[in-house]
């Protein structure tokens, strides 16, 4: 199923957090093929989504869509990387939270992203 978006797109790449699993996606393609290969959601509750820009958006499982309509509008630097390191698989790096004011918050989640998307 395709991803949709209502009213805008997030900014790639972008963090949603299934409550169970992190899926790092570069674009809306892999973000639609990362969720399927998660199955399916028993509910359609808002689940977060952190995009580049650090916004949070609102990822509906049974609609497949993301909007930015969510109560909390921004993400710090050190928020998304406890979450990462909350849920990431047990065998994956951690992320340290070090020398975050010489990078972008854009870069931060790009590096997460793809400690998600290793194997």
């Amino acid at each position: 199923m395709e991803m949709r978006y209502w009213p805008r797109k997030p900014r790639f790449p972008i963090i949603v957090d299934t409550g169970r699993d992190l899926v790092g996606a570069l674009s809306g393609a892999e973000c639609a093929k990362r969720i399927a290969q998660l199955g399916p959601f028993d509910t359609d509750e808002s689940m977060p989504v952190v995009d580049a820009t650090a916004e949070e958006f609102g990822f509906y499982p049974k609609m497949m869509v993301i909007s930015p309509l969510v109560t909390k509008k921004r993400w710090t630097k050190t928020e998304v990387i406890a979450l990462y390191n909350a849920r990431k698989k047990p065998d994956a790096p951690e992320s340290r939270p070090v020398s975050l004011s010489n990078r972008g918050f854009d870069r931060v989640v790009h590096e997460l992203v793809q400690l998600l998307r290793e194997p």
